[in-house]
C-alpha cells in the first residue's frame, strides 16, 4: 500500500454498504465515502489543480470536510487545514507561506474573505462550501456523476498535509507530514488502541488538528470501524452522544478530560457504552477515579504535531497515574519507534530523573515547510527533540512534566508547570488551573510560579488551604508564589490553554485580586 488513496479504495471494496461515518442524523457508507472523495477529485482537478498543489480548508467539523480532505489527498494535492479561531492576519500568513492555489472557505468563516482577498492577492480560486452569495461552491462537486479513481500515481514519500503549529514567538511553522506517515501512524494507533471492526469511535477534536486526522478519523478507516463525528466539544453532551450513537471508543483531549472529571457528578455517569476513553490523561491523582466515576478504561497518550505516531499506554494495560505510556506499537511493516528521556548530549536519563523527550521513527513529519534551519535543530543527530520535560520509571513508563516553554526557571531550577498544576486540581476545590512563570520587580530577574486558578463548583478556594496541599505535594520552589482565581482561562481550538494571554496585564504584585504568599496577603493593586 502505497497511499490513502488506495487505503481508502481497499476498505470500500471490503466494507462497500457499511457505515463508516456518522454525524448528527447523516451516515455514509464506504462506498459513499468513496464517491464522495472521487467527485472532490474531480471538482478540484477540474479547476486546474494538481498533484502537489496546496489546498487550504477553513471548515468546522462536518462530513464535507473529510471529504473534501480525502479528495485532495486523492488527486495528489495537499491539504492546509486552518485553525478557525484565526485572525484573517494570521490566516493569511497560513495562505501565502503554504502557497496555496486553492482556498475552501465555510459560509461561517466568510467573514474573513475581505481581508484574506486583499492580503493574499496571488490566489485565484476562492471556493465556498454551504450556502453563500459571495463564492462558487464546492456543493456542486458532490451532483456530477461518479468520475471514478483519479488517475494518479502516488507513493509513501508524496506530501499529504501542512499543519501550522500555533507558536508562542513568531510565526507559526508549517509541518509537512506524508501519506506514508497517515499510514504509519493510523495502522499503529489502531493496534495500540486495539480497534476492530465493530468498534463505533467518537471524536469532537477539531479536524484540523493532528489528533483527530491521524488518530480518530484514520485509525477508524485502517480498522474498518465507523467513526461518529461530533461538530464541536460539550461536556454537557458527550456522554448523550456516547449514547445516542452507540459508541465503544472515545478519543479526547486532556483538556477535555479534565473539564468531564471537573463538572458535578451525576447519577448517570457511568451510563454509557464506553469501553475505552484514548486521551492525554485526566487530573493528576484522579486517572482511576476517573475510569471509576465514568466505567471506562483510560488509555492514555502524548504526542506532537511534528510526531502523531508516539507514546500511549500499552494494549491490556491499566494506565499508570501521571504517565503518558510507553512507545507506541507498530502496526506497520519494518516501523520501529524509539522512545527515550535524554539529557542533552543524547545519554539516557535514569529513572526519575527530568530530561528531554526524544522520538526517532519512521512516521516523523519530513520538514518545517521553508525553514531548514528550524528542521535541522528539531532533527539533530537523527532524532526529534520535541522540547518537551519527561522522566522514565523503573518499569519503563514515560511521564510528561510539561513542555520546554512550560518551564519556570527559578533559582537555578527548573519547575515543570504541568507538575504544578497536577498537584492543584487534585485539590477538591479546583476545577482546573495554569501555571505560569512571572518576573516580579523584588525577584531580580529570576522567575516565580503564579497560579491561575478556577474554583470547582459552588467552592470557595481558600490560599492557604491550597499551599498547604502543596508543601505536602510539592518541593518548596515549586509552590506557586501568587495565586489569582479566575472563572474561565483562555484556550484556543483544541482547548489548550493560552498561557501567553495570562501573561499580559498587570505585574503580579500590582494585579487586582493577586494573593501574594510571600507577604501573605492580597496585593493592594
Amino acid at each position: 500500500m502505497q497511499s490513502v488513496s488506495e487505503l481508502i479504495q481497499l476498505r470500500e471494496k471490503e466494507f462497500k454498504n457499511k457505515i463508516f461515518l456518522e454525524f448528527k442524523d447523516k451516515s455514509f457508507t464506504y462506498e459513499e465515502m468513496n464517491l464522495k472523495a472521487n467527485q472532490a477529485a474531480r471538482g478540484f482537478s477540474d479547476l486546474g489543480l494538481k498533484k502537489g498543489d496546496r489546498i487550504a480548508l477553513l471548515a468546522p467539523n462536518s462530513p464535507e470536510f473529510i471529504f473534501l480532505w480525502w479528495g485532495i489527498l486523492k488527486m495528489g494535492a495537499v491539504l492546509v487545514p486552518v485553525n478557525l479561531r484565526l485572525t484573517a492576519q494570521e490566516v493569511s500568513y497560513i495562505l501565502n507561506h503554504s502557497q496555496a492555489k486553492a482556498v475552501v472557505m465555510h459560509q461561517s468563516t466568510l467573514d474573513l474573505l475581505p481581508g484574506l482577498k486583499k492580503n493574499c492577492p496571488e490566489i485565484n480560486n476562492w471556493l465556498g462550501l454551504g450556502q453563500n452569495e459571495k463564492l462558487p461552491t464546492v456543493d456542486n462537486f458532490f451532483k456530477t456523476p461518479d468520475p471514478g479513481q483519479p488517475p494518479m500515481a502516488l507513493n509513501l514519500d508524496d506530501a499529504a498535509v501542512i499543519l501550522y503549529t500555533s507558536g508562542t514567538t513568531g510565526f507559526p511553522k508549517g509541518v509537512v507530514h506524508t501519506h506514508g506517515n497517515y499510514l504509519r501512524t493510523a495502522s499503529s494507533f489502531a493496534r495500540t488502541a486495539e480497534l476492530k471492526q465493530s468498534d463505533r469511535l467518537l471524536t469532537a477534536n477539531p479536524l484540523f488538528h493532528v489528533n483527530a486526522q491521524f488518530y480518530s478519523t484514520m485509525g477508524t478507516l485502517w480498522a474498518g470501524g465507523t467513526f461518529c463525528l461530533a461538530e464541536k466539544f460539550s461536556a454537557s453532551r458527550m456522554w448523550d452522544w456516547t449514547r445516542s450513537h452507540n459508541v465503544n471508543k472515545v478519543v479526547m483531549l486532556l483538556a477535555l478530560t479534565t473539564i468531564l472529571y471537573g463538572r458535578p457528578p451525576q447519577p448517570d455517569d457511568g451510563d454509557n457504552p464506553v469501553e475505552l476513553v484514548v486521551a492525554g490523561g485526566a487530573p493528576k491523582g484522579c486517572y482511576h477515579d476517573f475510569e471509576k466515576r465514568f466505567k471506562v478504561k483510560l488509555q492514555t497518550l502524548y504526542s506532537l504535531t511534528e510526531s502523531p505516531l508516539a507514546i500511549m499506554s500499552p494494549p491490556g494495560k491499566r494506565c499508570v497515574d501521571g504517565a503518558v505510556g510507553k512507545p507506541m506499537v507498530p502496526g506497520w511493516p519494518g516501523l520501529k519507534n524509539r522512545i527515550i528521556v535524554a539529557k542533552a548530549d543524547l545519554s539516557p536519563c535514569h529513572p526519575g530523573e527530568t530530561g528531554e523527550i526524544m522520538i526517532q521513527n519512521q512516521a516523523l513529519f519530513t520538514h518545517y515547510l521553508k525553514d531548514q534551519k528550524a528542521t535541522e535543530m528539531a532533527m539533530a543527530k537523527g532524532w526529534l527533540h520535541t522540547g518537551d520535560m519527561g522522566k522514565t520509571d523503573e518499569k519503563g513508563w514515560i511521564y510528561f512534566l510539561g513542555r520546554g516553554k512550560d518551564v519556570i526557571r527559578k533559582k537555578g531550577e527548573n519547575i515543570s508547570a504541568a507538575e504544578v498544576e497536577g498537584v492543584l486540581t487534585a485539590h477538591g476545590s479546583v476545577s482546573q488551573a495554569a501555571v505560569i512563570g512571572v518576573s516580579p520587580a523584588d525577584a531580580l530577574g529570576e522567575e516565580e510560579p503564579m497560579a491561575f486558578v478556577i474554583p470547582a463548583e459552588k467552592n470557595i478556594v481558600s490560599w492557604p488551604d491550597l499551599i498547604t496541599h502543596c508543601q505536602k505535594n510539592l518541593a518548596d520552589f515549586k509552590i506557586p508564589r501568587f495565586w489569582l482565581a479566575v472563572e474561565d482561562l483562555p484556550r484556543n481550538a483544541t482547548n489548550r490553554v493560552i498561557k501567553e494571554k495570562l501573561m499580559q496585564g498587570d505585574p503580579p504584585e500590582t494585579r487586582p485580586g493577586v494573593f501574594d504568599s510571600l507577604a501573605n496577603k492580597e496585593v493592594s493593586g
